[in-house]
């Protein structure tokens, strides 16, 4: 029997030089409400960090498309510059501004654009297969239905633990939530002065308060008031009683409206304006 001579070169097939290749990672978008993701974390002490925020995504595949939305005017410039590193687009939207009744009103339109974007997104790169919104609000739960249910997109929804809507997360299926402290106890006092500086320096849409209104402008983040809805309740009710709000019942004709104003002549009230005005020119 002769002798298999065959060098190791000889030997050698073709399916031996086929290199394994790497598993296809996914693309991902990433799309920042960066207004609702920054003052949410404001509620509880902390500033955005645009760096985590591209981390978190990373973590889903490539990201092909990231995008950040705000009006930036309302934002320091250093955050801007930190977006940039972290290769985050600015998407700037100006506030619209508009008179109502000789009052001054302020639109946000940064939403519509967001998802306007996220709709290009679909169309023009179809190889993006997860979308990440950092975001909780629950007006975009029509475009995360329309993500998943009709493109089959894997959307993830990464937002400010108690600040996000049950009801987007449960329309995306997927939860990331970005990393904050829980929100721990809060001095009344401190939470007292920070809606009387909103009240002082805000006008009230109607050109007077409500209880209702007042919960609502302290819940939203815009605003910067520290704590949790319950404590923002909590604080107004505190309010009323010691006097540092007054009210008057209004029958308009059609129903009895209770207008609620910031009590000027209250010595508390008085003492904090002081205080706050003593601030202002130490920051000048």
């Amino acid at each position: 029997m002769a002798a298999n001579t065959a060098s190791p070169v000889e030997s050698w097939t073709k399916e031996d030089s086929v290199l394994e290749e790497p598993a296809e990672v996914a693309d991902v978008a990433l799309f920042i409400d960066l207004e609702n993701i920054r003052y949410s974390l404001h509620h509880l002490g902390v500033e955005v960090d645009p760096i985590k925020l591209v981390e978190k995504a990373r973590k889903y595949g490539n990201i092909a498309v990231a995008n950040a939305y705000a009006d930036f005017s309302e934002h320091p410039d250093w955050l801007r510059r930190q977006l940039d590193v972290a290769g985050i687009a600015v998407r700037d939207v100006p506030l619209r501004r508009y008179q109502t009744n000789g009052v001054e009103r302020f639109k946000s339109t940064s939403d519509l654009h967001m998802v306007m974007d996220i709709m290009e997104t679909v169309l023009d790169r179809p190889k993006v297969t997860t979308y990440i919104m950092m975001t909780g609000d629950s007006d975009f739960i029509r475009v995360v239905t329309w993500l998943r249910n009709r493109y089959r997109k894997k959307v993830v929804i990464a937002g400010i633990p108690g600040s996000t809507s049950r009801d987007l997360i449960a329309a995306a299926g997927y939860e990331d939530p970005i990393d904050a402290p829980s929100p721990g106890p809060i001095d009344e006092g401190e939470l007292i002065i920070r809606i009387v500086k909103m009240m002082h320096e805000r006008k009230p849409p109607l050109g007077f308060w409500t209880v209702k209104m007042l919960h609502q402008w302290t819940n939203d983040p815009r605003n910067g008031i520290p704590g949790t809805s319950s404590q923002h309740y909590d604080a107004i009710g505190a309010m009323l009683r010691d006097g540092l709000l007054r009210q008057v019942v209004v029958d308009t004709g059609e129903r009895t409206v209770t207008r609620t104003y910031l009590n000027e002549d209250n010595e508390v009230v008085q003492e904090i304006l002081q205080e706050l005005a003593q601030r202002r020119r130490a920051q000048e």
